[in-house]
């Protein structure tokens, strides 16, 4: 199994002839940044998934996929926000916890998880971005509001051949669900928090993958974002004989 990260949560996963994306956004000082990065990056994708309705995993969804007839597998708030701008409802398709998806060689199952919850601190180091950048705040703040969550975000763990993924929507564990362990590799989105090494570590020991790649560290919607300094965590994670790496955009990877 191959996976191709592009930003933020944008990701396929290629297994033979077959591709299925994930939360396709590109975030629009990284498209000027690597111009050859748009919408063929996900067109031959049978399949798409999306793990939660903020506007960072589904703004672009509807430009990047014009010339694709993929269906679209979300749970129901982000089926309703995808309509609302312009997403055919024929290839929407609801998908809740427990639900497993066939997609050529690929097996997808949900599991309902939960988005990170941001801390004081982060909020804090937030504020004096936005208030530098107004305007743009403005815009980003209505994005957030036009773009809700509503506690709908997933894990989806995903099978192919004897290659086991899991792939989490956010930074977030729900206590009640047995998730399945030991992973070939957990894709894990390190952003949300201003103590992401201690808020991070109980998660991938209670999922135990065998190795851990991390997304959604990059500045790819500011000013509400910023880049994050993958090291510490991939640091501890290694100590503890978990090979863990930040992925690097536009590259391809063997999991």
């Amino acid at each position: 199994m191959k996976l191709t990260w592009f930003t933020t949560a944008a990701f396929t996963l290629r297994s033979g002839d077959a591709t299925i994306a994930f939360d396709p956004f590109l975030g629009l000082p990284l498209k000027k940044r690597w111009p050859e990065m748009d919408g063929r990056a996900f067109s031959d994708a049978s399949a798409v998934f999306v793990t939660h309705g903020h506007v960072d995993h589904i703004l672009e969804l509807p430009a990047l996929l014009a010339g694709s007839r993929a269906p679209v597998y979300a749970t129901k708030t982000p089926c309703r926000t995808l309509l609302r701008h312009g997403v055919d409802g024929d290839r929407l398709r609801t998908i809740r916890p427990g639900e497993t998806v066939a997609a050529g060689p690929f097996t997808v199952t949900a599991f309902q998880g939960r988005h990170c919850r941001f801390d004081g601190p982060l909020i804090r180091q937030t504020a004096p971005r936005l208030c530098r950048h107004p305007l743009r705040a403005a815009r980003l703040l209505l994005y957030v509001a036009e773009y809700p969550e509503k506690g709908e975000t997933l894990l989806y763990e995903v099978t192919a051949g004897e290659k086991r993924i899991q792939v989490m929507g956010s930074l977030g564990l729900c206590p009640t669900v047995t998730y399945p362990t030991e992973a070939d590799a957990l894709i894990l989105p390190y952003q949300g928090r201003s103590d992401l090494v201690a808020y991070g570590r109980p998660l991938v020991q209670r999922l135990k993958p065998k190795a851990v790649y991390l997304d959604h560290y990059d500045d790819s919607f500011p000013p509400l974002t910023a880049a994050i300094d993958t090291k510490p965590f991939c640091d501890l994670l290694t100590a503890h004989s978990i090979p863990c790496r930040a992925l690097v955009p536009n590259a391809t990877i063997d999991l």
